[in-house]
């Protein structure tokens, strides 16, 4: 896998760890929620990505699942925030088995892998320790 795509993934992390740890600050949550929404859109951008290049892939049916993360990013944004946590979550969990199931490139899975367990532990922690 190309380096800058591995370190920009793992800096990717940086808010979300960063923002957990500072959950006691009462505009932290804000911060976390918004940039969680906007990172599982990008997720489903990589699969519009995939499907736009890989004539196998461009379906209707794969083209209207990429826009699912975008859209339950959008609606967590309108939820309180534990029920906002909760889809994002879950949103987090359900696509990275899609994306398990769908890209079979070894060091994407193994990156998406990490990636998806820390953010999943940091709305865990928010849910558990944070409100």
């Amino acid at each position: 896998m190309n380096k800058t795509a591995y370190l920009l993934g793992l800096s990717g992390l940086i808010p979300f760890v960063g923002l957990t740890a500072l959950m006691y600050q009462p505009w932290a949550i804000t911060f976390f929620l918004s940039y969680s929404a906007v990172i599982l859109s990008f997720l489903g951008g990589i699969h519009w990505g995939v499907a736009l290049r890989d004539e196998q892939w461009s379906n209707s049916w794969r083209l209207c699942l990429c826009m699912l993360p975008s859209l339950l990013g959008w609606l967590a944004l309108l939820l309180p925030q534990q029920a906002a946590l909760m889809l994002l979550l879950a949103a987090y969990a359900l696509w990275w088995a899609y994306d398990y199931s769908q890209l079979k490139i070894k060091e994407y899975r193994q990156l998406r892998r990490c990636l998806s367990l820390v953010v999943m532990v940091c709305h865990g922690s928010w849910l558990f320790f944070g409100l």
